[in-house]
């Protein structure tokens, strides 16, 4: 799956380990890339509902290092602009909400913003934007690990100070019953353009 589906993962676990103030041994957040999903089950398998239902949003800080590749490895890139690197703010925000029929609704959310320079020392601005809605179980309270519904959306953008734009968008929706996937839909640019925003760094905030 995408880049989204490993943030996605990357929320839960961070969600987890800040609220037990665990070690969290081998999973760091400052390595979104490299989170492989709790669930263990791998792409396109949810996360454990592992956080308690309607516990309300939580909402987590980091300061971000943006490292975005040069021309081709970021087919999405103008070629004379080399690697760009800069700084910034991310947010994640979660909550996990129960209905009436034993399904679980998570939302989950990423808005982050910065500054970046080319090889050249032109200034970019870059912002991100992705959203994750899933639910586990499904309405109808199915409670195999195998059923549920799942809608990511992903929008990265970098401005140049020319007007150029790097630019990874998609969306990604999946719905499973038992294992059995009954529907699938993926558009955008964000599969073939992932190392774009591969490259970022988390720091927790304060």
């Amino acid at each position: 799956m995408t880049r989204i589906g490993k943030y996605a993962r990357l929320w839960f676990f961070t969600v987890v380990c800040g609220l037990a103030v665990a070690s969290c041994t081998g999973q760091s957040p400052a390595s979104p890339a490299l989170s492989p999903g709790l669930s263990g089950a791998g792409d396109g398998a949810p996360a454990p509902a592992t956080v308690q239902a309607n516990s309300g949003a939580i909402q987590l800080n980091f300061s971000a290092a943006l490292t975005v590749p040069a021309y081709p490895t970021c087919a999405a890139a103008p070629p004379s602009a080399g690697v760009l690197t800069g700084t910034g703010v991310m947010t994640f925000v979660l909550r996990i909400v129960s209905d009436g029929s034993g399904g679980s609704h998570i939302n989950a959310t990423i808005h982050g913003h910065g500054t970046a320079v080319d090889q050249n020392g032109g200034q970019w601005v870059w912002t991100d934007a992705d959203l994750n809605n899933e639910v586990l179980g499904l309405p109808t309270g199915n409670t195999s690990s195998n059923t549920f519904s799942e809608t990511q959306h992903e929008g990265f953008k970098v401005i140049g100070p020319d007007g150029q734009q790097i630019k990874v968008i998609g969306t990604f929706h999946i719905t499973k019953v038992n294992g059995t996937t009954v529907v699938e839909v993926e558009h955008g640019n964000h599969e073939e353009n992932e190392a774009c925003e591969s490259g970022f760094v988390l720091t927790p905030m304060p």
